[in-house]
């Protein structure tokens, strides 16, 4: 399934005067395209989807598909549609099947919070413009949109939502969602875990891990998953104790700015994000840089 294992969400990297940086972003990709990750997704809020016009989405998303078609790997591509308007998504799903995308994923963005009936429409309404799979993505803390169990098991009845990435407050809730889903529906479906403080406690596996960092550190990422699927205790407590530190220092910092912070650190030039997201503070990167040597001294940068 396209949604399944471990998904990078890498960022759009920008030039100084804010311009998309397409060559970097291609090398980025085609980087990530053999460093182990199972799919890499464009244009999620770590790709500041929300920030890009429609021509500049469109040729993220072509470029990604390109950088992984001229690397040979065989790494799917999915796409972030999310937008405030019905028409805009539509035609964000259209693009990306058009530039050969491996599916979609799709948050109920909207200026007013969005109900249960304007979700299921909108859902309904992609599902009528393109074949390609979709991943339902639950982010309250942006959308102000929390979505039930029941409304996601009525969506998996609709002919290509294959896929759930979800969020909770702790990891027994998110276990108890994923119980209570796998009972509500007998569709396939990945339930995939989003929020990186919980995939870095090592206490979930989930159907797939939707994380941003993992698109800078995939090394880190792909063998912290391995040792949570293998349920090695003491490798897994190695990986978090490598990994936590550095996404406790994302977090701490702004989502976007934190990510640009740590490509950075990685030797990304994914430059500044793009106004009015404003850099971190010089301080607080050279903090950051500190962490990420000490994964790089273990190899595993």
């Amino acid at each position: 399934m396209v949604f399944n294992g471990l998904i990078a969400y890498p960022v759009t990297p920008f030039h100084e005067n804010g311009d998309v940086n397409f060559p970097e972003l291609s090398s980025l990709v085609t980087s990530l395209a053999s460093s182990g990750v199972d799919a890499i997704a464009v244009l999620g809020s770590s790709g500041s989807f929300a920030y890009l016009n429609a021509g500049e989405r469109s040729r993220v998303a072509a470029t990604a598909v390109d950088a992984v078609s001229a690397s040979d790997a065989d790494v799917p591509v999915v796409v972030g549609i999310s937008s405030v308007g019905t028409r805009e998504v539509l035609d964000a799903a259209r693009d990306a099947e058009r530039v050969g995308a491996s599916g979609v994923v799709l948050s109920p963005v909207s200026y007013v919070p969005l109900n249960n009936d304007e979700v299921a429409a909108q859902t309904a309404a992609v599902c009528d413009v393109t074949d390609l799979p979709i991943c339902l993505y639950n982010n309250p803390g942006t959308t102000q949109f929390h979505y039930d169990l029941e409304l996601v098991a009525e969506l998996l009845d609709l002919p290509n939502v294959v896929a759930f990435k979800d969020t909770a407050a702790d990891v027994v809730t998110f276990r108890q969602r994923y119980d209570r889903l796998r009972s509500l529906t007998g569709q396939p479906v990945s339930h995939g875990l989003s929020g990186d403080l919980l995939i870095a406690s090592g206490d979930v596996a989930a159907d797939a891990w939707h994380t941003g960092p993992a698109a800078l550190l995939p090394v880190a990422y792909t063998e912290f998953r391995a040792a949570v699927l293998s349920g090695d205790t003491a490798r897994i407590d190695e990986s978090r104790k490598l990994l936590l530190p550095v996404v406790q220092a994302v977090l701490r910092l702004r989502k976007l700015s934190g990510l640009h912070s740590l490509a950075k650190a990685c030797g990304v030039n994914a430059g500044e994000p793009r106004l009015p997201v404003l850099p971190v503070p010089g301080s607080e990167q050279r903090d950051l840089a500190r962490l990420v040597d000490a994964l790089e001294v273990t190899g595993r940068l």
